[in-house]
This record gives structure tokens, C-alpha cells and sequence, in this order.
């Protein structure tokens, strides 16, 4: 071969080579792989940090639960799997003691901590999403209310009321553990010593029979109702009061549906026992059960009588209020009842939030505004009123203020 032959195939054998290396990475030798291995590898990314939970300067909660963010049914099916109970916090936005459960409580690590070892966390709110039917389901009848499922979701206790982080675990514990509060009521009531006062038996009858009631157990409570009905006919140990209250309210007007009868066992309890306790508790269910009747006049005129037992306490006018904006009837009495409390009691924060709802509703965007922030300076340090400023500010901007 010739010279410069030969220098034309060397320099095309480089030419190849050249585009061979931009086309495939050279495939590295041993020594190559040896070297790579021996050099520092950074370590891993860490996972997110947990933000600390608790309530935030802005009034932002931070939970130490893990809620289970599926509905009823699929939190049963993980139940099941995991072979956990099923805890459900049944609440409501307007219910300051479901409001004190999420700042006070939910955030305590060891609650959260408890939780997630035995149980699946729902967290409802009984008026939106599947809340109506899971309380129609279980019979909730008060707020809030922790439920306690088995596996199969079939209940296994209830705690009604707020509780200490402590006396939760107890509780929770005690459930899990197979005792609940109808058993130790049954079994306080079976082993009380039938020598000591007369009173006393009897309140403790009624406990058992209250928690009966709101357990749905009707035949149970009826039959305690009825003895404690005939052993304090004259209402001398304040046990009479309460369970024509319970029977016309948890009996009649929530498991029948039968508004008209509740007015009318109501009313009766008023003519019965007119200085109970439960007398002028009753003229707010009254009021309740006219609504549900789409009597809003006869309800108004209700809580109106409620309030003239007393014209002097401003609580009474504040509870006119709650009833007006939770069932969204006549909220302009609402509001006139509740500006009357604010002129006797102006350092009222709930009154100052009552005005804003009701303000709210009846389509008053900048009053209602600023009644929430009075509400909110009033109590400075309220995680809630600092999310309910955020949230008529948002609704006012939005120019949507009954929403």
C-alpha cells in the first residue's frame, strides 16, 4: 500500500472511531467501576420533615392525627386489613367543644400517637358530605360525639362531650379494651347499695337511661324512664324534668321525627314542672321543631318567651342567636336579640361572632366583616375567630356572603 493510501485508512479509522463515541457511551472497564464504587456517595435525601402539630399564629391547625382522608366505608375496609377499630369524631362547625377537640386535644402527640396505632381517624362534620347519614346511621345526638367501631363498624362505645388528652387515652383504652360507659352504668346501677339516699339511686338510674337513649337503645330507656317517672312524680329530685325533656327531644323529636308531638310534650313539661331547668330549655327545642314545621313566626315567638324568663342575662339572648343561624330561621329576630345582648354585654366575643353570622345571612358582607373582627380583638388569642376573620374576609372579596 501506498503512503498516502496509507494515511487515507488511518484517518478514516479515527473518523469512525470518533463517531462511535458520540453515538455509545464507552462501556466502562473493571478498574473504571472499582474507582466509581470506592468515591463518596451523597447521602439519601431525608424524608419531609413532620411539621410540629399544634395551632399556629394565624390560627392554622397543625394535627397530630393522621385523618383518614377516605369515607365510612373504606375506612372500614382498612380496618379490616389492619386489623384496627374505628375512631370517628363526629362534630360540627358551629360547636365551640368540637372546635376545643381540635386545638386542645387532636394535637397532642400522644393522642395522635394512640390513634394511629389502634384505630383508623375520621373526622366528620355531621352537616356536609356523608355526615347527615352517618348520624342518621348511629344516632348521634349530640356534639361532639367520639364513636368507638369495631372492625365491622358495628359501635363499640361512645364519648359525648370534650375530654382531657388523658382522659381520652383512658377512655379509648377502656373501650379497646372491651369496657364501655353503658356497661359500667349497668353495672353501677346493679351493684349500687340500695341504702343510701334516695336521690342519689335515682340520678344514677337516669344516667344509665339518658345513656341508653342516646345510644338508640329506646325499649331500654323506656323502661327506666317509666320507673323514675312514677318514683319522683313531683319532679322533688329534678329526675322528672329530665326525662320528659329526654323523651320529648331524643325520643320523639329526633328517633319519630314528630316535631308536632315534641311541642306538645314540651309544652307539657312547661305546665308540669314551669320552675325546671328543663322548662325553659324547652322553649328553644320548641322553637326548633316549629322550623322543622316551616312555622317560622310560632318559632320566633318561642325563643321570645325563652328570653322573657330572664331579660336581664345575656345568655339567653346569645342562645336566641345560635338558633337563629343554625337553622337559618328568622335571622333577623336572631340579630335583634343578639345586638340586645351586645348593649348589655359589649366584651362578648360569641356575641360579636353571632352578629357576624346572622349578618352573614342576611346578606350584610361588610357589617358582618367587621362584627367577626370585633369578635376576633375581643379574643386575640382564639385560633378560631382568626380562621372565621380569613374566612368572611375571603366571602366578602368573593362577594358571596352567604356561603
Amino acid at each position: 500500500m501506498s503512503t498516502s493510501a496509507s494515511r487515507l485508512a488511518s484517518l478514516l479509522s479515527l473518523a469512525l472511531l470518533s463517531a462511535a463515541c458520540k453515538d455509545e457511551p464507552a462501556t466502562p472497564t473493571s478498574a473504571d467501576a472499582g474507582a466509581s464504587a470506592q468515591q463518596p456517595q451523597p447521602p439519601p435525601e431525608p424524608p419531609p420533615a413532620r411539621a410540629t402539630p399544634g395551632v399556629g399564629e394565624d390560627g392554622d391547625i397543625t394535627f397530630a392525627v393522621d385523618w383518614f382522608e377516605g369515607n365510612l366505608e373504606q375506612a372500614i375496609a382498612a380496618a379490616k386489613r389492619e386489623d384496627k377499630l374505628i375512631f370517628v369524631d363526629v362534630g360540627a362547625y358551629w360547636c365551640p367543644p368540637c372546635h376545643e377537640l381540635d386545638e386542645t386535644v387532636f394535637t397532642v402527640p400522644a393522642v395522635g400517637d394512640w390513634l394511629r396505632e389502634h384505630a383508623i381517624a375520621l373526622h366528620i362534620d355531621a352537616e356536609k358530605g356523608e355526615g347527615p347519614e352517618l348520624v342518621e346511621r348511629y344516632q348521634v345526638q349530640a356534639y361532639p360525639t367520639m364513636l368507638v367501631l369495631e372492625s365491622s363498624g358495628v359501635e363499640k362505645s361512645r364519648l359525648v362531650d370534650a375530654h382531657a388528652p388523658e382522659a381520652l387515652i383512658a377512655k379509648l383504652e377502656a373501650a379497646a379494651a372491651g369496657g364501655n360507659v353503658l356497661e359500667d352504668l349497668e353495672r353501677a346501677v346493679e351493684t349500687a347499695d340500695p341504702d343510701q339516699p334516695q336521690d342519689r339511686l335515682l340520678e344514677l338510674r337516669y344516667r344509665l337511661g339518658h345513656a341508653y337513649l342516646l345510644a338508640a337503645k329506646r325499649a331500654q330507656a323506656d323502661s327506666i324512664f317509666d320507673a323514675l317517672l312514677a318514683a319522683d312524680p313531683q319532679n322533688t329530685a329534678g329526675v322528672a324534668s329530665r326525662v320528659l325533656y329526654d323523651r320529648a327531644l331524643f325520643s320523639t323529636l329526633k328517633l319519630d321525627a314528630d316535631p308536632a308531638r315534641a311541642i306538645t310534650e314540651l309544652e307539657a313539661l312547661q305546665a308540669r314542672f314551669p320552675d325546671s331547668r328543663q322548662a325553659r330549655s324547652a322553649y328553644r327545642i320548641i322553637g326548633r321543631a316549629h322550623c322543622q314545621l316551616e312555622q317560622p313566626d310560632q318559632a320566633v315567638a318561642a325563643l321570645a318567651a325563652m328570653v322573657a324568663t330572664d331579660p336581664e342575662d345575656p345568655e339567653l339572648k346569645a342562645s336566641f342567636g345560635w338558633f337563629a343561624f343554625r337553622h337559618d330561621c328568622r335571622p333577623d329576630a336572631g340579630l335583634e336579640a343578639v345586638l340586645a345582648g351586645i348593649e348589655q354585654d359589649p366584651d362578648s366575643a360569641e356575641l360579636r361572632y353571632l352578629e357576624a353570622e346572622l349578618r352573614r345571612l342576611l346578606d350584610q358582607p361588610a357589617a358582618a366583616l367587621e362584627a367577626i373582627r370585633a369578635a376576633s380583638r375581643l379574643e386575640p388569642e382564639s385560633a378560631y375567630y382568626k380562621r372565621q376573620v380569613r374566612r368572611f374576609e375571603a366571602l366578602t372579596k368573593a362577594g358571596a356572603p352567604r356561603q
